[in-house]
Parts: C-alpha cells; structure tokens; sequence
C-alpha cells in the first residue's frame, strides 16, 4: 500500500517593514529632552543641563561620542527613580506630549504603510518605555529604541545595550526583522543613514507639517509650568 505525499507548505514571507525614526521626522520637537524637562521640572531641567555642560563641550569638541552623552543625561535625571514611578511617567508624559509636538504628514505616511499591512517600526534614540506609549495609541507594534537598565526596581541611571542612533539603528532593524525586506525609511539626521541606505524607500526631512509659530510653542513648553498642572491632574 502506498501513501500519498504532500510537499511542505510554504510560509508566506514576512510584510515588508516601513522603520519611521521620531523625533525631527514624527515630531518638530525633541521628545527626550521634552521629557527630561518632564521629569526634572522647569529649575530642575535647567540647573541639570548647566552642570551638563562639560560634557556637552567635550563632545563640541569631539573629546566623547553621543552615547556618552545621552549616558550622563540619563545618569543626572534618572538614577535612582523608582521603576514604577518612572513608567508611570512615562505614560503621562507620551499622552500629554506626542500630540502636541506631532507632525501631521509624518503621521499620515505611517497610516498608509499600515494601510497597506506593512510592519511600522519605531526606530529611535529615544527612550522606549514613553515610545511605546505612544507606538501602542498609534497601533505601531514594534518599538526599537534606547532602553534603560533597572536594578532592585530602581533605575540605574546607565543604558541597557547600545544608544539606538547611526548604525545601531540598522542593526536593531537586522536583529528585530531578520531577512526581511525594509521596504522604506524615514529619517531627518546623519543618525539614520545608515537605515536610509538600506531602504528600498528613502525618504531624508520628507515631513515638513509644523506649527508656524513653532519657536513660540517650544518656548511655552520648556518655559511654561503647565507640565506639572496637568502631571497632578492625571496622576
């Protein structure tokens, strides 16, 4: 008696991936010092960026690299926070914060790719646990960005793996989509060039979409004690 035989199903292959970096490309504002002024509050913000400022001429001068400085931000702000404090933050923060500073062509391109079920990607040097906040309000599934390291439930102030920036990015998107197509990138500095080049899609400062009274609007942000009328109001 013989047997029939079937040849092995085919798996149908991955949907293209669409990586989106945030902030300059998504945003007109830079969401992580938004939200290191979030954290430390008005004075606060300002005294942690004066005592800063040796590092950030060292790395004017090139004496440090950009990790080292995102390291010494995140050592100042956020050593020592209690995790559950901070993701709580951190949800705040996105929801009071993204729909502000969002940019209106940006967010209609990532509609489209998700139109068309392509995997949306968050590729950013920015921090993940606020990303994902505003990744999950978006319906974008994959978040690839800086993480932080936790110890004993608190934050050690020091980041977990590699800063998400230049070709760390690239990386992250070969390690999250192995063999999959990377079918656009969008990207506004030298830091996504790398994950341009790789794209069938580039596309360099595409969004444009902003506030024309942006200076104005950044002012307020930073200046402005609304962030901790409406932190208290949402706690």
């Amino acid at each position: 008696m013989t047997h029939a035989t079937f040849p092995p199903a085919r798996q149908a292959p991955a949907r293209p991936v669409a990586a989106f970096d945030v902030d300059g490309t998504l945003t007109w504002a830079d969401s992580y010092l938004l939200f290191l002024r979030f954290i430390a509050g008005r004075w606060g913000f300002v005294l942690g960026l004066v005592r800063l400022l040796p590092v950030f001429l060292a790395y004017r001068l090139g004496l440090v690299d950009r990790a080292r400085v995102k390291q010494a931000t995140l050592t100042l702000f956020l050593a020592g926070m209690a995790h559950a404090h901070y993701l709580d933050r951190c949800r705040i923060f996105a929801r009071l914060i993204y729909p502000l500073i969002s940019r209106p062509d940006g967010l209609a391109r990532l509609r489209a790719h998700q139109g068309v079920q392509d995997q949306v990607a968050f590729v950013s040097a920015s921090l993940r646990d606020y990303l994902m906040v505003w990744a999950e309000d978006l319906g974008v599934a994959h978040v690839l960005a800086t993480n932080v390291e936790v110890r004993d439930g608190r934050l050690t102030g020091q980041i977990l793996g590699e800063n998400c920036w230049g070709p760390g990015k690239l990386s992250a998107i070969r390690t999250a989509f192995p063999d999959t197509q990377l079918a656009a990138a969008y990207g506004d500095t030298r830091g996504d060039r790398d994950m341009l080049a790789a794209a069938d899609q580039a596309g360099f400062r595409q969004f444009i979409e902003a506030p024309r009274d942006r200076l104005a609007r950044l002012i307020g942000l930073y200046a402005g004690d609304w962030m901790e009328r409406e932190a208290a109001n949402r706690l």
